[in-house]
C-alpha cells in the first residue's frame, strides 16, 4: 500500500499502544485530554457548562483518540496539528500536510513524553541490558528490529545522556515527571530519565508516525 502519515488519532493510540498505557474499552462518553491552559477561556461566552476547560484523569486519559471530546470554536491542538478535523463540516478525505509545528508537537506533547517516561519505566524493571531495553523499545514502536547503526547511535545518546543527567540530577527528576499515571519504584533516576530520552526519540522518528 502507500506510504502515508498515519491520522492524528492513530499517533496518539500508537504511543498509548506501545508504552501499554492505552484503555482499549469501547464506547462510553468523550475524554477530555490535556490541554494547554486558558485556550477555551479565550473563546467562549464564560456560562454553561463548556465554559472552563476540565481535564479527564485516570484511565479516561488513555482511551482511544477518536473519543477525544471536541469543541468546534476550540479543537484540541495536537490534533488539529496533524490534520484532524474540526467538525464544522464533514470531510470525506482529510488532507495530510507536513510542517515544522508537526515535529515541534511530537517533541512537546504530553502523551509523548508519557509514554516515553511509562515506557522507559517499564523497560527498567526488566533484568536486561542498556542495549536490550533499547532494542525492545525500537522494535515495539518501529516494529522492525533495529540496523546495528541505529543501535549504536542510541545507545551512544543514552550513554552520553547519563553522563549529563548525572551532573544534573534536578533535570533527570524533572524530566521523568511528565504526565500522571502513577510512577514505578526506580531508584536510577539518571538511568531512567536517559532510556527515557532515548524512547523519546524513536517516537519522534518519521517512521513512527507512518504507515508503510
Amino acid at each position: 500500500g502507500p506510504r502515508i502519515r498515519m491520522a492524528a488519532e492513530t499517533i496518539r493510540d500508537m504511543a498509548l499502544a506501545s508504552s501499554g498505557l492505552l484503555i482499549k474499552e469501547i464506547g462510553g462518553p468523550s475524554m477530555k485530554v490535556y490541554q494547554p491552559n486558558g485556550i477555551w477561556e479565550s473563546s467562549t461566552s464564560g456560562r454553561g457548562v463548556l465554559a472552563h476547560y476540565i481535564q479527564d484523569h485516570g484511565d479516561k486519559l488513555y482511551r482511544r483518540g477518536l473519543y477525544s471530546f471536541i469543541k468546534r470554536t476550540v479543537p484540541p491542538p495536537g490534533m488539529l496539528m496533524f490534520d484532524a478535523s474540526n467538525r464544522d463540516q464533514c470531510e470525506v478525505r482529510r488532507l495530510r500536510t507536513n510542517t515544522p509545528l508537526q515535529a515541534l508537537m511530537l517533541l512537546n506533547d504530553p502523551v509523548i513524553l508519557e509514554s516515553s517516561r511509562v515506557f522507559a519505566e517499564r523497560l527498567m524493571l526488566e533484568k536486561s541490558t542498556p542495549e536490550e531495553k533499547i532494542n525492545k523499545a525500537f522494535q515495539s514502536i518501529l516494529c522492525r528490529e533495529a540496523k546495528p547503526e541505529e543501535l549504536e547511535i542510541l545507545l551512544a545518546y543514552f550513554n552520553e545522556s547519563k553522563k549529563q543527567f548525572d551532573q544534573l540530577m534536578d533535570k533527570a527528576k524533572e524530566l521523568i515527571n511528565a504526565g500522571e499515571y502513577p510512577h514505578a519504584k526506580i531508584a536510577d533516576t539518571m538511568s531512567l530519565a536517559s532510556l527515557m530520552q532515548v524512547v523519546h526519540t524513536i517516537y519522534n522518528m518519521e517512521e513512527a508516525i507512518t504507515k508503510t
